[in-house]
């Protein structure tokens, strides 16, 4: 049970911290770009591929709970580009070439498709 509040508190925290950032930078950055989304996803990545490697190297320095709240509570609150990321690397790590291949270009394009979708139903409401 602790383990849900954990990531609760940290998906809350990340999604705060990710509006945080994201009006910050429209604030700052007088582009048509989404400058916002795209620094807290490189972030996100950054974050994520530094537990991980600490997790899987030193698991003596955090706990399950602090993993759990780090990793699927912060960074997933924060943006699940990480996740996104982070499993495609490991996929290519572990020589599973092909599926991470697969993944990389499914996962957006399956997702756009989603959104277009959604937004298209919407319209009949």
């Amino acid at each position: 049970m602790l383990g849900y509040i954990l990531i609760f508190l940290g998906g809350g925290l990340g999604a705060s911290l990710r509006y945080l950032l994201t009006v910050l930078s429209y604030k700052h950055f007088d582009v048509n770009y989404p400058v916002g989304t795209f620094i807290v996803n490189i972030i996100g990545c950054l974050f994520i591929g530094f537990v991980m490697a600490l997790i899987l190297s030193k698991t003596h320095i955090i706990n399950n709970n602090l993993k759990l709240f780090l990793t699927v509570g912060l960074a997933g609150g924060f943006t699940t580009f990480s996740t996104f990321s982070y499993e495609s690397l490991t996929l290519l790590k572990n020589g599973h070439i092909l599926t991470s291949i697969l993944y990389m270009v499914l996962s957006p394009l399956a997702c756009l498709g989603a959104v277009f979708a959604g937004t298209y139903f919407a319209r009949y409401l």
